[in-house]
């Protein structure tokens, strides 16, 4: 008896002497990963980058305990980033020109693309846009920047805006529910992504209007409240350098991209998902500045008389970006 307590007391000693040693042989497990939230404010795969470096595994490895809400609505998001809920959020943005413009302190901190993909989805016998003269417009949300975009460029270049008959745009809570609408005919028209027209084509829906008919310069990326830079900039940092390896992935890696890609929609579609990485692949910067040419557009579609006179640069802060370019963070991924 004796000597199985003496043994128990030694397993236990060692047993604590590991446990201390352990940490300081692998010291970064002995630091806890910084609690992170972003939410999304979209369903297309660029709003999805968040949830891509999630899947790569790549937070961990910047020190992060990252949690991505998945919202299909950037008015929802807006919302949540204002009310504290949120770190960044992952959307296009018009909300938070018109939050900002009303005293919000917001900012556009890293962008995914400096252009729009929105397709304008109908049915087959739909043939012309006069014929949407009366017609229903889903969006996901009408804070959002569809809604914004059918009002200051869709509805303006095809005359739809003048006229005692004009659409009515509607409210469908998140992009796929506005596209299955249009297929069972509770709407006439919505707006779709790349990825969203590739996919609601299959189910009979055509693009009406490309987005080179329109040729909008646009925003999606990562925005945050002034404070939050301030108060979590390293965090931020660490975060925006996941979204710019999480790229890089997509575009060396198809084949773990597209599995990526693939527990992201929940498909099993392999052509569909080849064909989401290969756009990724091909148009994703790696360089994530918010240029103020993408903010003057947003400017255009918002509904706040100041934003006549608003100057695009004080949406922005590519302080974090170029942080992160000085480091020569980025060039690891450019050979």
């Amino acid at each position: 008896m004796t000597y199985q307590r003496r043994d128990s007391w030694a397993r236990a000693g060692w047993l604590f002497i590991l446990l201390i040693l352990i940490p300081g042989l692998h010291p970064q497990a002995a630091i806890s990963a910084e609690k992170f939230i972003c939410i999304l404010g979209g369903t297309g795969t660029r709003h999805g980058i968040p949830v891509l470096a999630g899947s790569f595994g790549l937070y961990p490895k910047y020190g992060l305990d990252a949690t991505i809400v998945r919202i299909g609505s950037g008015t929802i998001a807006t919302a949540a980033l204002l009310g504290g809920e949120a770190d960044v959020i992952s959307t296009s943005g018009p909300a938070l020109i018109n939050a900002r413009l009303s005293g919000t302190p917001v900012l556009y901190v890293s962008n995914f693309n400096d252009w729009s993909d929105a397709h304008l989805l109908v049915r087959p016998e739909i043939t012309s846009m006069e014929q949407l003269r009366g017609g229903k417009f889903a969006v996901p949300g009408l804070g959002g920047g569809y809604a914004h975009m059918l009002r200051a460029f869709f509805f303006p270049k095809y005359g739809l805006d003048k006229g005692a008959k004009q659409p009515t745009i509607l409210s469908a809570g998140d992009t796929p529910s506005a596209l299955t609408g249009v297929v069972t005919r509770q709407y006439d028209a919505a707006l779709a992504s790349y990825e969203n027209y590739v996919a609601y084509r299959k189910r009979g829906l055509k693009a009406l209007v490309a987005p080179e008919d329109i040729n909008i310069k646009w925003y999606t990326g990562l925005i945050t409240l002034e404070k939050k830079v301030k108060e979590r900039r390293r965090a931020m940092i660490q975060f925006i350098k996941a979204q710019i390896e999480a790229v890089s992935i997509i575009k060396r890696d198809p084949l773990k991209a597209r599995a990526a890609l693939k527990s992201y929609y929940r498909s099993s579609d392999d052509e569909l998902m080849a064909e989401y990485q290969n756009y990724l692949a091909t148009t994703l910067p790696l360089v994530t500045r918010v240029d103020t040419e993408n903010i003057k557009t947003l400017l255009l579609t918002s509904t706040n008389p100041a934003a006549k006179n608003a100057k695009p640069e004080e949406f922005i802060d590519n302080s974090m970006v170029e942080e992160i370019l000085r480091e020569g963070f980025v060039k690891q991924f450019q050979r």
